[in-house]
């Protein structure tokens, strides 16, 4: 059975991981890993929005934010719009991110 949209992304985000090396004082950022509730927001946000079999536009940008994506899994979203906006509650984290906003 074909995939939707949105479950490509969830499995594509699910098999993220970072194996090579960085310079001292970096670290990789993988918001799948640090905090289980991430992977639970994310796949209902892609569930909800991207259910279908569209064509889409990607939208790519240079800092995911440890106050938005960093947390949600979703890009350019912080918590505050992903329920607000979205109607997705995170319990783990409450953050703002100023993208979110514009975006």
């Amino acid at each position: 059975m074909p995939q939707t949209f949105g479950d490509k992304v969830i499995n594509f985000n699910r098999q993220l991981q970072y194996s090579g090396s960085l310079p001292d004082g970096f670290q990789v950022i993988n918001p799948y890993l640090d905090n289980p509730e991430t992977i639970k927001v994310m796949q209902e946000f892609y569930h909800k929005y991207y259910s279908d079999f569209n064509q889409r536009k990607f939208i790519v940008g240079i800092n995911p934010s440890r106050h938005g994506a960093g947390v949600t899994g979703v890009p350019f979203t912080d918590t505050k719009r992903l329920e607000n906006v979205c109607g997705i509650k995170m319990e783990s984290a409450h953050t703002h991110e100023i993208s979110s906003v514009y975006m």
